[in-house]
């Protein structure tokens, strides 16, 4: 029986590294080489087509989403059939450097053919460099019968985190528990999860408006320094291109201030935010109380609306655009409760 090493040390006499190693980034802030990375979002909010655009920013090493990438080879052990990869190839063309293995296994797959599969990845290193690792997604690799059960997930996990030793950067693809959870900790299953990878990530849509279809924001949460708390998103479907949104709000505001300015400009007087609502076009996806109250109190920072009113439950707040009534009251309005 192999005993465990057993040094207690006194605090006062340990020893600082000379100096710690810096990280080495695979994708700068979000996947690092000898790290397990997690991004958990809803079904088909966009995950694979986020990991699609990172493969092809490294083929050349192009910055992604405004973050440095390196140019590297990849595999993608994937639940998804070749034709389904192949089809979204068309938008976002990939290279030789990423490699794909399809439904490696008919069921799922017990622990001796899970470690077998991790290790012939990590063998793909003695004929070149593999830079990054995909699982896609855990459900359908974890060698046990549920991601709520601690030592299947460090089944799953353990040869993953050799593979990482190796220089490897491993990111896993999973999807959230049903009920609602805190930013970071939405990921299915034990909470073991979160405390095993280094750097958890989270895919979330922006909104529902129209305008918002294809934004999403990744949140970040690690133990490495460096990795960006939000990013918001856009990727213009049909095409390679994934571009960072700098001003969300000030973005969303712009894009719905033509219908808001014509609800403003049919009515006889001055309304308050729910008057608005209640006016929305049927064929719109209305945006909640706040957001409508922010983008009323953008409009009057702006001198694009006017205010009244005492912001009371009997003198509201009513707005107005500007060219219509004198200004009242230009400081901005309290938050909406």
């Amino acid at each position: 029986m192999v005993s465990a090493a057993f040094d207690p040390c006194p605090m006062d006499r340990l020893v600082p590294p000379a100096a710690a190693e810096p990280t080495r980034w695979v994708w700068d802030g979000y996947l690092a080489r000898g790290n397990l990375s997690l991004l958990t979002s809803q079904w088909k909010a966009g995950k694979t087509t986020l990991v699609a655009g990172l493969l092809r920013a490294m083929a050349a090493g192009t910055p992604f989403l405004g973050r440095r990438c390196v140019a590297g080879h990849a595999v993608v052990v994937s639940e998804e059939s070749p034709a389904h990869w192949a089809d979204r190839a068309r938008a976002l063309p990939l290279g030789p450097h990423a490699r794909l293995v399809s439904r490696p296994f008919p069921l799922r797959p017990t622990l001796d053919q899970w470690y077998e599969l991790v290790g012939r990845v990590g063998r793909l290193r003695e004929t070149g460099p593999v830079d990054l690792v995909v699982v896609d997604p855990l459900a359908t690799f974890l060698p046990g019968r549920s991601d709520s059960d601690p030592a299947a997930l460090r089944d799953f996990l353990d040869p993953l985190r050799l593979l990482a030793k190796g220089g490897t950067a491993v990111l896993v693809l999973h999807h959230p528990r049903k009920a609602r959870a805190e930013e970071g900790s939405s990921a299915r299953g034990s909470g073991a999860l979160l405390g095993a990878v280094d750097v958890v990530l989270e895919l979330h849509r922006l909104g529902q408006l129209p305008s918002d279809a294809n934004r999403r924001r990744l949140v970040g949460r690690s133990r490495l320094s460096g990795t960006p708390p939000v990013l918001a998103y856009e990727w213009v479907p049909g095409t390679p291109e994934f571009r960072v949104v700098e001003d969300v709000s000030g973005t969303r505001f712009r894009e719905n201030w033509e219908v808001v300015r014509g609800l403003l400009g049919g009515r006889p007087g001055a309304a308050t935010h729910r008057d608005l609502l209640a006016d929305w076009p049927a064929d719109r996806v209305p945006p909640s109380p706040a957001l409508l109250y922010d983008w009323l109190g953008r409009a009057v920072r702006d001198g694009r609306a006017v205010r009244s009113g005492g912001g009371t439950k009997n003198a509201p707040f009513r707005f107005a655009l500007a060219s219509d009534q004198p200004c009242q009251g230009l400081a901005d309005p309290p938050p909406l409760e």
